[in-house]
């Protein structure tokens, strides 16, 4: 949205997500911009369906999309469900509804880390069991010592759902 001058404003769409392509569904969080311009955020589908973390670059024709990294659903996570974070080091930070422990796929909380080549490493912090949460819906949020903070949506020792701190 841009401010127009006669003070209303003005919608530019960035990116129409091709469903199986590049992914569906964007999540309900936040996208995070870098200090070059660069909008990364996560979506549903994609190639593998489980879902993919993207980056929007503006170049001068508009907008380019570059996926990322295509999520591995079962253990690894599955379906993204929000937003992601960006640390100090270009890592990013988001979540899953779904996938995880095998006997729960209550979610799980995952980082992304850039390579020299280009490429991005996947990593699992957590897999959510239920007793612990189940379904992180919401954008984590990131301190300036590295640690995560978010909520589940049900799950915890009374299935309404829990307060989590991921530490490094």
């Amino acid at each position: 949205m841009s401010p127009t001058v006669d003070g209303k404003w003005k919608e530019t769409i960035l990116h129409r997500f091709q469903a199986y392509g590049d992914g569906s569904t964007p999540g309900t969080g936040a996208l995070v911009l870098d200090s070059t311009g660069n909008l990364y955020g996560a979506v549903g589908g994609g190639r593998k369906r489980f879902g993919l973390v993207y980056r929007l670059s503006h170049t001068l024709t508009g907008w380019k999309e570059t996926v990322l990294y295509n999520l591995p659903g079962g253990a690894g996570g599955d379906t993204p469900s929000s937003g992601v974070v960006m640390d100090k080091n270009g890592n990013l930070y988001g979540v899953t509804i779904a996938g995880g422990d095998r006997n729960c796929q209550c979610g799980v909380v995952y980082k992304l880390t850039p390579t020299t080549e280009g490429k991005w490493t996947y990593a699992v912090l957590h897999r959510f069991t239920g007793f612990d949460g189940a379904q992180p819906v919401a954008n984590l949020i990131l301190d300036s010592k590295g640690n995560l903070y978010g909520t589940t949506e049900v799950g915890g020792s009374g299935g309404g759902g829990v307060v989590f701190e991921i530490t490094p």
